[in-house]
């Protein structure tokens, strides 16, 4: 059995909304380079409340086995969803995480959202918040 570890961190776009709420247009969304941290760009606020939504459209040619996404760090409470499709939560902001998004992948286009929670205080230091390290696919074949 193969496993492919692929770049996942470039294309992606984000929208902050308030805590509570949901994009509410497409052009809420911008690009951003991956790693990022949404609570450095408004410095005069660095620890409001909040959620940022992070967006990537992707393409899968074929799929032969499980389909992973490595997230090495988001800050700080977060959800994946593949396709419309919740695929996990994950509460830690400074650990690595895997998402299984297997059963939410299809062959062609596909779109992976992570929403992030901030909420202060929350930590004894800066802790940022977004997605602020790499992230990866690893594609396993059978």
């Amino acid at each position: 059995m193969g496993a492919n570890l692929l770049p996942f961190w470039n294309g992606w776009t984000f929208c902050r909304t308030e805590l509570s709420a949901a994009p509410e247009a497409e052009d809420c969304f911008q690009p951003v380079e991956i790693p990022h941290d949404w609570l450095i760009c408004d410095a005069k606020n660095l620890y409001r409340d909040g959620c940022g939504w992070y967006r990537k459209e992707f393409r899968l040619p074929e799929i032969k086995g499980p389909v992973i996404l490595r997230f090495e760090g988001v800050y700080m409470d977060s959800t994946v969803y593949v396709n419309g499709q919740k695929v996990m939560d994950w509460k830690y902001g400074y650990s690595t995480f895997d998402a299984d998004i297997t059963e939410a992948v299809r062959e062609g286009m596909n779109e992976v959202v992570v929403q992030v929670r901030f909420q202060a205080p929350n930590s004894r230091w800066y802790s940022g918040a977004g997605i602020y390290r790499r992230v990866w696919i690893r594609l396993c074949g059978k």
